[in-house]
C-alpha cells in the first residue's frame, strides 16, 4: 500500500502542482514595468513685460490684472503598467526591457515593439 502512495500519488500531485503553478505563472501573474508616455499640456505663460502696457495708464495701476497666454508643451512622463509574464520574456528575448538604476524593469521602446529579427 505504501509503496503504492510512495510511487504512483505523491508524483502525480507534484505533477499537478507544477502544472498549476506554471498556468498561473502564464495565465495570472503580471509584473510591473516602467514605461514613457509622452503627452501634451497646456499651460498659462504670463505675456512678456514688453507687451505689459504702460503703467498708470489712467491712474488705475499697471494696465488691470496680469495677461497670460495659452501655451502648449509636450511632456514625457513615466507610467507603470502591468505586462503579462509570457510577454515580459518576449520583450526581454528581443532587447525590449531592461533594469534601470533604480532596479525597477523599463521598457526601452515607445510604440510598436521591436521583431525578432533585425533584419
Amino acid at each position: 500500500m505504501w509503496a503504492f502512495v510512495r510511487r504512483g500519488v505523491l508524483p502525480g500531485l507534484l505533477l499537478i502542482g507544477g502544472l498549476v503553478s506554471l498556468i498561473y505563472g502564464s495565465r495570472f501573474h503580471f509584473v510591473p514595468v516602467l514605461t514613457k508616455e509622452t503627452t501634451e499640456k497646456t499651460i498659462d505663460v504670463p505675456v512678456a513685460f514688453s507687451q505689459i502696457p504702460p503703467p498708470f495708464p489712467d491712474g488705475q495701476g499697471f494696465g488691470g490684472p496680469p495677461q497670460f497666454r495659452k501655451q502648449t508643451i509636450p511632456s514625457t512622463d513615466e507610467v507603470t503598467i502591468s505586462v503579462s509574464e509570457a510577454a515580459l520574456i518576449r520583450d526581454v528575448t528581443v532587447g525590449g526591457v531592461a533594469l534601470n538604476k533604480s532596479h525597477k524593469i523599463e521598457r526601452t521602446y515607445t510604440g510598436k515593439a521591436p521583431s525578432l529579427c533585425p533584419t
